[in-house]
């Protein structure tokens, strides 16, 4: 390319640090040979004839622990799993469960939760693999009973009624395309979110996005069907007789809200209507030690694709795909039955990290069409008051049941603005939302102490090799020592790469702390989906308004942060937005506006640093968008 068309930015020296190096050397065991016989899942009941399939491989993993044998192989084919409680790994030592590339399809009945992230993270996956050492899970695709349940429909805008004498009369009527027959015809369908995308089904456009909940069981928006392919839906209104979110804040103002609702859409347009959200989850992995997930595909899951939760460390995985099956895929596995694009993957998160203590590799892996997070690598903590000498209240409204703190744990209190104050205690005792520890708390200044449980740490992560292509909002990577290598962004709904620590009073608590990240090698192309504006790389330490937010020099979130060798294509937004942290440098990359219009993006490119400290930028060139001198500076003034 003719380097005259790009502006070449200076070195901008700061003071020196030391420079990030990511994520440090480790190794993930595998399972050691073994003199344990082989079972197959097909002597004890595995039938492509069977709805019962979770319970005749629950009775093979049943007799491998008998027998102490080192593998279960499945076997190709389609196997209907609508038993409970899903497929349970627990226990294990040197194992591996070989799918033998067979095709699992669940369906489970929702149960009604008064919380979306909770016990609901622990127990219920589709498949659990709970405190086992030197496991292997492998080849093995997921999926759910779309024909008889589907997690989200396609749903075209064909009509807006508007009545402002009754605004709760007012509506919104949807077609679903290709003349499909809804499977719940004539009964009302739970129905979560609607998030609007482009006409060739597969993208996720900027637009009126609607939430009306999100809790497992919860019903969400008034509809009634018009036909067996048309719903009706009243999105300012909650659907009468129904569970719904304990949040009240879903359908207020009401009815004045239902009316703005249907102004807000157009007929013609396309959205994706989710029937779920949170759910039982898809791969559970839950305090194991040197575990490996290879070659495992989840089409679809109710909830999360994957998650890890507990004193889990040590593991990797290696091509696992969240991705929609194809059409040649589909008929494979559902022969005579007619395929569809699917609209989704998995009903929230891609993939979720609540609690670890870190060591991880994931390594050529995917995430497409996921409703919620693709990535999210962080560890819960929560907030408190003192309440006695020894005692800690917790008020965050998602309380112990969100918290989960044990006995025996090391407890750190921090400020509300994050800022350490050099007191650690051990949990003794939990009563309720009481927390009771072994010396007296210090003196609260403030509103509130944050409270970390310090027997976790989601830290040393490697992400490698990864794609991220119209997937749903954000890849968080909240955790020290990460690095972040060759890996492709493609149309995120949000931020891309976001460093966070968050918390709110009625809601997440999370992010212990985010230093020494490298980001290196990485494509960004038409980064930002649902949200163009939003920043490509972020730092971001949000705290309740009002309250201090961490100076810089704290170095608390985005800490010794390394981007180079990147290149970012068609930014909307900032390319960069620190709004904490120290130690940056952003170096050997390249920034390409060519077809960006400058007066509708006006912040698209630039580098937002004026949060942090210590930013060195270095040989970073930029194609400057339409209209825009290609020497003016991608600093704002």
């Amino acid at each position: 390319m003719d380097m005259k068309f790009w502006l070449i930015l200076p070195f901008v020296a700061h003071s020196a640090f030391a420079e990030p190096t990511g994520c440090p050397d480790f190794a993930v065991e595998k399972p050691r040979q073994s003199a344990g016989p082989v079972l197959r899942a097909a002597d004890f009941g595995l039938s492509s004839a069977s709805d019962k399939n979770a319970t005749a491989i629950n009775r093979a993993l049943a007799e491998a622990k008998r027998q102490k044998a080192s593998r279960v192989e499945l076997a190709p084919g389609t196997y209907r799993c609508f038993d409970e409680p899903g497929v349970v790994i627990d226990g294990f030592v040197d194992f591996t469960l070989d799918g033998k590339g067979a095709v699992l399809v669940f369906r489970r009945p929702p149960e009604y939760r008064g919380q979306p992230q909770s016990e609901v993270l622990l127990e219920k996956g589709n498949i659990l693999v709970k405190g086992c050492l030197r496991t292997w899970v492998k080849n093995v695709t997921m999926d759910w009973d779309w024909q008889t349940d589907p997690l989200a429909d396609f749903m075209v805008v064909r009509e807006r009624h508007i009545d402002r004498e009754r605004p709760e009369e007012s509506y919104i009527e949807f077609e679903l395309p290709d003349g499909t027959r809804h499977p719940k015809y004539p009964e009302p369908v739970p129905l979560q979110k609607l998030t609007k995308m482009d006409p060739c089904r597969t993208r996720f456009v900027p637009g009126p996005h609607f939430s009306f909940g999100q809790t497992e069981g919860h019903f969400g928006a008034k509809n009634d069907w018009v036909s067996p392919n048309r719903l009706r839906v009243w999105p300012g209104i909650p659907m009468p007789g129904r569970n719904q979110n304990p949040a009240t804040g879903y359908f207020r103002p009401n009815p004045a809200g239902n009316l703005r609702g249907v102004e807000k859409v157009a007929v013609g347009e396309l959205y994706r209507g989710l029937h779920c959200y949170y759910g039982k989850n898809g791969l559970n992995l839950l305090a194991n030690r040197h575990l490996t997930v290879s070659d495992v595909t989840v089409w679809s899951a109710f909830g999360m694709a994957l998650v890890i939760d507990g004193p889990q460390e040590y593991w990797q995985v290696e091509r696992f795909r969240v991705v929609p099956p194809t059409a040649e895929e589909f008929a494979r596995a559902y022969p005579g039955v007619a395929y569809r694009p699917r609209p989704m993957t998995s009903s929230s998160d891609g993939h979720h990290v609540a609690r670890s203590k870190g060591h991880a590799r994931y390594i050529d892996c995917e995430w497409r069409l996921n409703n919620d997070d693709a990535n999210n690598f962080h560890d819960r903590f929560t907030i408190a008051v003192k309440c006695g000498e020894r005692r800690l209240q917790i008020i965050n409204k998602r309380g112990q049941a969100y918290f989960r703190a044990a006995p025996g744990t090391p407890i750190e209190l921090r400020r509300p603005n994050f800022d350490a104050i050099g007191f650690t205690s051990m949990l003794v005792k939990v009563e309720g939302d009481i927390l009771v520890l072994d010396r007296a708390v210090p003196e609260q200044k403030g509103p509130c102490f944050l409270v970390w449980d310090r027997g976790y740490g989601t830290d040393n992560i490697l992400f490698k090799g990864c794609k991220m292509v119209d997937s749903g909002y954000r890849n968080l990577f909240n955790s020290s020592n990460v690095t972040i290598e060759d890996c492709l962004f493609v149309r995120n709904g949000n931020c891309p790469i976001r460093i966070l620590a968050d918390y709110q009073a009625n809601l997440w608590c999370e992010g212990l702390g985010a230093t020494n990240i490298v980001v290196r090698g990485c494509r960004f192309e038409d980064p930002v989906s649902i949200f163009p504006e939003s920043p490509v790389i972020s730092t971001v330490c949000v705290t309740p308004p009002g309250w201090e937010v961490p100076p810089p020099d704290k170095g608390f979130v985005g800490g010794g942060l390394l981007i180079e060798d990147c290149t970012f294509i068609r930014p909307r937004g900032p390319v960069l937005d620190l709004r904490t942290g120290r130690d940056v440098i952003f170096r050997n990359s390249r920034i390409d506006l060519s077809g960006v219009d400058a007066a509708r993006w006006p912040k698209a490119g630039m580098l937002l640093t004026d949060g942090a400290e210590n930013v060195t930028v270095e040989n970073v060139t930029r194609a400057p968008a339409a209209g825009v001198d290609a020497k003016s500076e991608i600093f704002p003034n």
